[in-house]
């Protein structure tokens, strides 16, 4: 049995609508985790689905709720969970379930969808299917029961960001893999997306408020700690620091401000103590 959760927080009523649908038919009990403060939930249940049950207790905190998800589907049977975020959308689930659950060959490991932002942009590949990844963004990931007792669940010393990447890393050092399945795509949307527009081309910035980004930068100073093995400065500093930095002081607002908070989120990455979960 399939225990999905969605962990939502102000969600939009279309996008979440196509979230649920795109998966609900398929799994056994999906869980919404509401992360919308306690006095406006209700004006937020937008899903009416006898499959789907409201729940949440006034924490906000994305490792919290995909515990409370793993205590639940222990207590009642469940042999797998999928983990949502509400601004994503599967392209083709059942398949995602065909070359996993229902296909022996991949017995362990972390699963995970081909996460895109636009689906009309994807070139595929027929004879990639599966490519072994370090790590797998919280949206789509499907999860054995048993995987997930091995690891020890979610580390709640990280609250939104690094929640992920955590997860994945301790597992690594258990001996799981993280599996990416290519020709299962599930389209996500980052921030709050801001259109640019240089020359003939568009590009979309993910548009991160200053709370947000100080919390990323700071996630990833800790991982870097924590996980050297499975990443390094180099690496961070490529993927995350100048190219970022250019686009949010030359098209976002409160650039400098960004910018400022960014800094401090790697001081305090650097400073602070570890949170480290006992393997």
């Amino acid at each position: 049995m399939i225990l999905a959760i969605v962990i939502t927080y102000f969600p939009e009523k279309e996008l979440l609508e196509r979230n649920l649908e795109a998966f609900v038919d398929e799994v056994d009990k999906v869980l919404i985790w509401e992360n919308t403060p306690l006095d406006k939930k209700l004006v937020y249940r937008f899903i009416n689905h006898t499959k789907v049950e409201y729940c949440g207790d006034g924490i906000n905190s994305i490792s919290h709720a995909l515990n409370y998800a793993w205590r639940y589907a222990e207590k009642n049977g469940y042999d797998y969970i999928l983990t949502m975020d509400q601004d994503s959308v599967f392209y083709n689930f059942s398949v995602f379930l065909k070359m996993t659950v229902y296909n022996e060959r991949y017995i362990g490991g972390i699963w995970s969808p081909n996460v895109v932002t636009d689906i009309t942009k994807v070139r595929r590949n027929g004879s990639l299917d599966v490519e072994e990844r370090y790590n797998a963004v919280t949206s789509g990931m499907l999860l054995r029961l048993s995987l997930i007792a091995k690891v020890g669940g979610w580390n709640e010393s990280f609250v939104i960001d690094g929640v992920d990447d955590e997860f994945c890393f301790r597992s690594s050092r258990y001996g799981e893999k993280v599996f990416r399945f290519m020709n299962v795509f599930l389209i996500q949307k980052y921030g709050n997306p801001q259109s640019v527009s240089i020359g003939p081309y568009n590009y979309v910035l993910r548009n991160d408020s200053v709370a947000r980004l100080y919390s990323i930068y700071k996630s990833i100073i800790l991982l870097i700690r924590m996980y050297p093995e499975q990443v390094s400065y180099k690496q961070w500093c490529r993927a995350y620091w100048g190219k970022r930095v250019k686009w949010i002081l030359l098209f976002e607002d409160n650039g400098f401000k960004k910018v400022y908070s960014i800094v401090k989120g790697i001081i305090s990455g650097f400073f602070c103590k570890l949170p480290i979960k006992e393997i």
